[in-house]
């Protein structure tokens, strides 16, 4: 499986026919992805087959939100519900840079049946072992994954902490999956699966001409990474 971030319809469309799988949808790329708009949203779902998971992220100060961004994220969580995407993806932090547990909770009750994608605010947290066991023993059934790089800057520098998690996900088949991203493309696919033997990616640059997100996706790369995950 292999899931590819877009900002736009176009693109949206194009990965599609390349090959993904599926879709994470952002804008702002460039300040790691934050909440698309409505327009972007309802012509990707009116437009695209492939599931598409939407990025409720409404700054990129930080993972930590106050009651006014809260009020922003559930008002646009009601948007992607209305407009009838696949789900969302979120991730919350305290000060403290622990899991924001009261924040997930309301989260996981405004999202209903949407999928959930806990993105990689879990790599930016103090502890991310005690958080990865936090998100697994209470948030298991309501995760649908985790974007991961394994705590690293780049998945291809936590390979163990991702096997480990790889490994430990087949044990609850019920609960989320670990959906590998950070410096996945042609020069590290083969070396990770070699060591995860995994088949669930999330790539940016990685499935672009140049790995420049402002020249397209490039359907040669899209269909090389899917021939070492397949």
């Amino acid at each position: 499986m292999l899931e590819v971030i877009v900002e736009g319809p176009g693109a949206a469309k194009d990965a599609e026919v390349c090959g993904a799988n599926r879709l994470e949808v952002v804008s702002a790329i460039a300040e790691g992805g934050l909440t698309p708009s409505y327009g972007v949203i309802s012509e990707i779902v009116a437009t695209v087959k492939i599931p598409s998971m939407i990025m409720i992220r409404p700054h990129s100060h930080s993972f930590v939100y106050d009651k006014a961004d809260q009020a922003v994220i559930q008002k646009d969580i009601e948007m992607v519900k209305k407009i009838g995407a696949t789900g969302i993806v979120f991730g919350a932090l305290t000060e403290a840079g622990e899991i924001d547990t009261d924040l997930l909770d309301k989260v996981i009750e405004w999202k209903g049946e949407l999928d959930l994608t806990f993105h990689r605010a879990i790599d930016a947290t103090a502890d991310i072992e005690a958080s990865y066991q936090l998100l697994r023993n209470q948030y298991g059934a309501s995760i649908t994954q985790i974007l991961t790089s394994g705590g690293a800057d780049k998945a291809f520098q936590a390979v163990e902490r991702l096997k480990s998690w790889i490994q430990d996900s087949k044990h609850y088949p019920s609960s989320f999956a670990i959906l590998v991203g950070s410096g996945v493309d042609l020069t590290t696919i083969a070396d990770l699966q070699a060591q995860l033997q995994h088949h669930t990616y999330h790539v940016g640059g990685g499935a672009r001409i140049d790995g420049d997100f402002s020249k397209g996706i490039a359907a040669d790369k899209v269909a090389e990474l899917q021939s070492f995950i397949q």
